[in-house]
């Protein structure tokens, strides 16, 4: 563990020229040759935000002389243990040490660039308290081979990112605080915008693209004046409209001030000096534990709705919108049942619906069977699903007719390879993002020439919408979002235009239910 160590540089001597080398704005950094690209690691976007900089904005990186080693990962942001939950195996989770001197980025680069190259800079997911722009899934090479330059991105986690507090507050130049993380991806996007040209890539088409709590991110950047102007298309991966509530700064600070309590910090000079292992372990919330019943994460650092970082609230998609850049958005095929069913009964089906959507319930229990607890278990896997493409759809409708942001929206049904013990967990969330970022074969598991063709169809999508904001390809229109039938497009194993919720009669119980006061979301 590195807590609050500061990442040593590594200068190397000018004669070593095999690798690739790049001059920025900061200084000079050599990478290496990965097959078709060209990779670099660890660059530093902002100064370590460590001792008196813990909970402050970001400031630019110091310049450095000589040649910067960037072939080693940098630590990932200071977050608990990585561990086995579900289907996350290690692939999908962080292999390094963890450090508060975090803010790092990543780029590859194709050797044969020709030209203006677009860029994708993705924030990674996590619940806003885990991951990092290093993690075996998120390894950029894979698409930087197809024409693109890749960016990844560490952001501060948890309660180093987004603890709010009145006396961060009034210290702040923005009046504002908790949102350190957004300000980091935002200082992230500046050194691109400065820098990228340097890898062949164009900072006048610049793709901003995140998974989970990276969609929220993006959807959270859409909506903030700081960020206007440092992006021209956006990608949220499961995705928008996810039901997430973004408390007000004073609420932020109130959980806040109840945290300084908690560890005994009677001021910001103490909190800043309580040791960052003491203050991840105070801060913790494990994860849900997968059962019959399903429940929701439970996520207490995030973003807030500060109004001035994030002015309007992404979940309401009649707010105004700061970027109104053209944004892709879907959700994959089995993300509502992560977090529990395989054990449901018809009882608690109907207990379960009963509970949450109450007057509307009767309406949604007469369209999805359950006679069986076979049928009840595959219905609340199809109304979960239903559930989140419904609300996903309403609220593009509203965002494009509000606003005239274009809206592309997609259901992706490709199942992951089974793990190693033969578990299934199909489509589940995240399950896409190794096919978008060609980094299959990263953990234990069996991938097939069909996962590959997957994988070279959603990098085509992509691609096609980094580069003119519209992800539609030559005889394969992507439906555009209107009002009415609730059409997107399928990716994955059921391709082309598709209905996005599973009939007629299941979305208009779910718009009226919306249209009554009800709330829909991914869990």
């Amino acid at each position: 563990m590195l807590a609050g160590a500061a990442v040593a540089l590594f200068l190397l001597p000018a004669a070593a020229s095999a690798q690739p080398t790049v001059q920025l704005s900061s200084g000079e950094i050599r990478g290496a040759e990965k097959g078709a690209v060209d990779e670099f690691l660890g660059i530093p976007y902002a100064q370590a935000p460590v001792g008196p900089l813990r909970w402050h904005d970001p400031l630019p990186v110091k310049a450095w002389q000589g040649v910067r080693d960037a072939t080693q990962a940098s630590p990932a942001c200071y977050q608990g243990p990585p561990g086995k939950f579900g289907p996350f195996t290690s692939e999908f989770l962080i292999q390094g040490p963890v450090s508060e001197d975090c803010l790092y980025l990543n780029v590859w680069k194709p050797r044969q660039a020709h030209g203006k190259l677009p860029v994708f800079v993705y924030i990674h997911g996590g619940g806003f308290g885990s991951g990092s722009g290093t993690i075996p899934v998120y390894e950029g090479g894979g698409l930087a081979a197809k024409g693109a330059v890749v960016v990844t991105i560490n952001y501060r986690l948890g309660v180093f990112g987004f603890l709010a507090h009145p006396e961060l507050t009034q210290e702040s130049a923005l009046h504002s605080s908790g949102n350190y993380s957004l300000l980091d991806m935002i200082e992230a996007l500046k050194w691109v915008r400065a820098n990228i040209a340097k890898f062949g890539g164009d900072p006048d088409t610049l793709t901003i693209a995140g998974q989970s709590a990276g969609a929220a991110a993006v959807n959270d950047l859409i909506m903030s004046p700081l960020a206007k102007g440092l992006f021209q298309r956006a990608v949220a991966q499961s995705g928008s409209a996810m039901g997430i509530h973004m408390p007000s700064l004073a609420e932020a600070e109130a959980t806040g001030v109840t945290f300084a309590e908690k560890v005994g910090a009677k001021s910001l000079a103490e909190l800043r000096a309580i040791p960052a292992d003491a203050l991840q372990q105070a801060a913790n919330v494990p994860p849900p534990t997968p059962g019959a019943k399903p429940v929701r994460p439970t996520i207490v650092f995030a973003p807030n709705l500060d109004a001035v970082i994030v002015t309007g609230d992404p979940e309401d998609p009649a707010a105004p919108v700061a970027s109104r850049v053209p944004l892709m958005t879907g959700f994959n095929a089995d993300e509502g049942t992560l977090f529990g069913n395989s054990e449901l009964t018809a009882t608690d089906f109907t207990a379960l619906v009963r509970e949450r959507y109450g007057q509307s319930a009767d309406r949604l229990l007469a369209v999805y069977p359950h006679a069986t607890d076979a049928e009840a278990r595959a219905s609340y896997k199809l109304l979960a699903q239903d559930r989140y493409m419904a609300g996903l759809v309403l609220w593009a409708q509203t965002r494009t007719a509000a606003s005239g942001q274009a809206v592309y929206i997609y259901l992706y049904d490709h199942p992951y390879p089974a793990t190693g013990d033969g578990q299934d967990f199909g489509a589940f969330h995240t399950a896409e993002v190794p096919y978008v970022m060609g980094a299959l074969d990263k953990g234990g598991r069996v991938f097939t020439d069909r996962d590959r063709a997957v994988s070279r169809a959603l990098q085509t999508h992509w691609l096609a919408f980094m580069k003119k904001g519209d992800p539609t390809l030559p005889g394969d229109a992507w439906p555009r979002v209107a009002t009415g039938a609730p059409m997107v497009m399928g990716l994955g194993d059921t391709t082309g235009p598709r209905q996005g919720v599973s009939s007629e009669a299941r979305f208009e119980a779910f718009r009226d239910y919306v249209a009554s006061g009800g709330k829909l979301s991914l869990f």
